[in-house]
């Protein structure tokens, strides 16, 4: 099944003021119940688990409680190169890193365990079945999660970069690096199942996740797709009618925000679209957000949004109606996290972490 709506050409002929949109009446400002000073001048965006933050940036890495102003633990971050991801965690360790390489880190302590360092340039990893797997250049590899040693490696097409992070389903490592191919592995092994060449029709696959038995990529182009993780056959395609930053997998449905000027939210079953809600209709004086370059992420029933005026926006999963909206004081690093209750931490300009409180009772 083919959803495809046509590219409004109006976009390239905006003034970028216009592009980026801008609200006609402020959302109510946002007080900072909590400010961590994390010693960074460039934050990635945080990760959540078991009540804990752990942030990293350029210069350290860290966990804190939210309900304490203390670090947890803080420790410099002794990489090549800066950090380039969120923290991932699985079990009892933290895995940090950027181009130059990956570290594992006790997440009790932040002591490092292991580390690896790229042959190539490492791109974003997954966590599963007690592997770490991610690309190093055009390889993917799967390294041990307890120990650091290296299970298998698959080398992809010479000179190029799988960047992006595979996905873990069942026995089977799902991989669209910028060779533009799909490749299924044997998650043991690393041994080829499949593959498809399909350099026509996408270079990469952006985000590939998995649910319900299928895999939800999102491609460079404009394309979100369904495909079969038995054989790679392309089940259904909605094409957003220009670029799909990212997308947001949520139970049945994936949410993206297009610069057509709205966010969409498909059915992962079939593709076709549950919702749609308008962000921008390009009329001078509109009342418009700006655009979404922060990946769009859910928590108990509700869609989280935030745009490059620093407006943070609650969308009903359900239907897509407006809930709740705040303007964050200072400049986001345009990534925003749930946590417990209607408590979101954000990464900020300066490289400070912010928790606030949503007002969930206003939705105008």
């Amino acid at each position: 099944m083919r959803v495809n709506l046509s590219r409004r050409s109006v976009l390239a002929g905006l003034p970028l003021g216009l592009l980026l949109g801008r609200e006609a009446a402020a959302a109510p400002p946002l007080a900072p119940l909590r400010i961590w000073q994390t010693g960074n001048a460039v934050l990635r965006p945080p990760a959540f688990d078991d009540g804990l933050i752990y942030f990293c940036g350029d210069v350290t890495v860290g966990c804190v409680d939210p309900d304490s102003a203390a670090p947890v633990w803080q420790h410099p971050l002794d990489l090549p190169q800066t950090a380039a991801f969120r923290p991932r965690i699985l079990d009892r360790h933290v895995i940090v890193g950027g181009r130059g390489g990956i570290a594992c880190l006790a997440r009790d302590s932040g002591a490092e365990l292991w580390r690896y360092p790229a042959r190539i340039q490492t791109g974003l990893p997954t966590l599963g079945a007690g592997l770490v797997v991610l690309g190093d250049g055009h390889e993917i590899v799967a390294i041990e999660l307890a120990t650091g040693a290296e299970r298998w490696r698959f080398a992809g097409v010479p000179d190029t970069l799988a960047a992006y992070a595979p996905s873990i389903l069942g026995d089977r490592v799902f991989a669209g690096p910028g060779d533009g191919r799909l490749y299924c592995l044997d998650l043991a092994e690393g041994r080829l199942i499949w593959s498809h060449d399909r350099r026509g029709y996408w270079q990469y696959l952006r985000q590939i996740h998995a649910a319900d038995g299928l895999l939800v990529a999102g491609s460079y182009k404009e394309q979100l797709l369904g495909i079969s993780p038995t054989d790679g056959d392309v089940l259904w395609e909605f094409v957003a009618g220009n670029f799909i930053n990212s997308h947001h997998l949520a139970g049945d449905v994936a949410c993206l925000w297009s610069p057509t000027g709205w966010i969409y939210a498909i059915d992962i079953a079939t593709g076709a679209v549950r919702w749609r809600h308008q962000t921008t209709d390009y009329v001078p004086g509109g009342d418009d957000w700006a655009s979404l370059m922060a990946e769009l992420t859910s928590r108990a029933g509700l869609l989280y949004t935030l745009d490059m005026d620093n407006t943070l926006r609650l969308l009903d999963l359900a239907d897509g109606s407006l809930k709740a909206q705040g303007g964050i004081p200072g400049a986001v690093r345009h990534a925003v996290l749930p946590i417990d209750g209607d408590r979101v931490v954000l990464p900020m300009m300066d490289g400070s972490l912010h928790m606030t409180m949503l007002p969930l009772a206003a939705a105008d």
